[in-house]
């Protein structure tokens, strides 16, 4: 590391928290600094690098574009450090965190269900699930390794792994299922809804050339697990990702009446960052992705 690099650090990292905080203020106080201070190093770094990165507007000092790109691209090395220093540690310790975002459903029906054969292989991985609450479910990866998203699996940046694809039948308990003879009969039972997808039942009756109003208000769940469940205990009949209900199926808990699949042409992908698959949790999960798609 150059002498002149090692002078940019200090301005750099302060630089980046103007940018990530959106103005001098906050950085200020995020960095337990004076507003003086963080200007001062600003005013440094703009004399290292003899550019301009940040002028007064009014009372307030914002970064010119240069100086915004420059935040950018200084914040994504921090980032780096960090997450290389995170890595170190959890080699350390004999650990491997892996953090995954995916929806509620996912985490329920598909992912955890297999866990136990992606510890049997990878025992050191240090795994953290979150859930969101998203009919797309196009997060960004922010601070997760993986994320689970919607759609054709062609988004830049990243590395996507085909789960499944989005196949959609109806389902419902046995004893609800003695009452049904045609699809139309459906409009006569008590639908299920998820909230995180609410025209499900829409898409499907119009794939299946199905009109009509049902005769029911409905109930209306939290997320497709939820309606699954209720499906189960006779409250109605739910519209299911095929993926997600092999199961209840193969062992009786629930049946589909009626054989109409409804295809949307999308599918469910887990990604992640293209520049991190060498990272040793992020190459331990993509190895076992390959053996459960």
């Amino acid at each position: 590391m150059t002498t002149n690099l090692r002078a940019l650090l200090g301005p750099l990292r302060v630089l980046d928290v103007v940018h990530r905080f959106g103005g001098v203020s906050l950085a200020a106080e995020h960095l337990h600094l004076t507003v003086g201070a963080v200007s001062q190093q600003l005013k440094q770094l703009e004399t290292l690098l003899g550019i301009e990165i940040s002028r007064k507007d009014g009372r307030q000092v914002r970064l010119t574009e240069v100086g915004q790109i420059l935040a950018q691209r200084a914040g994504n090395s921090f980032d780096g450090i960090e997450q290389a220093v995170q890595d170190a540690i959890a080699r350390g310790k004999g650990t491997q965190k892996l953090r995954l975002t995916v929806m509620p459903t996912f985490a329920i029906r598909w992912l955890i269900p297999r866990l136990a054969g992606l510890y049997a292989i990878s025992p050191s991985l240090d795994i953290e699930i979150t859930t969101g609450a998203s009919a797309h479910f196009d997060t960004e990866l922010g601070n997760m390794d993986f994320v689970l998203r919607h759609g054709k699996g062609t988004w830049d940046g990243v590395v996507s792994h085909f789960i499944f694809e989005d196949a959609y039948i109806p389902v419902c308990a046995p004893r609800v299922a003695e009452t049904l003879r045609q699809p139309e009969d459906l409009l006569q039972v008590q639908l299920l809804h998820s909230m995180m997808i609410p025209s499900a039942w829409e898409a499907w009756f119009e794939s299946a050339g199905i009109s009509g109003a049902p005769a029911h208000p409905g109930l209306t769940l939290a997320n497709a697990a939820l309606c699954y469940q209720a499906a189960i205990d006779g409250l109605g009949a739910a519209i299911a990702q095929l993926a997600y209900v092999q199961d209840d199926l193969s062992l009786g808990r629930l049946v589909c009446p009626f054989e109409h699949v409804a295809h949307t042409g999308l599918a469910y992908y887990l990604v992640c960052d293209e520049r991190e698959i060498d990272r040793v949790p992020i190459s331990l999960f993509r190895q076992w992705l390959e053996t459960q798609s």
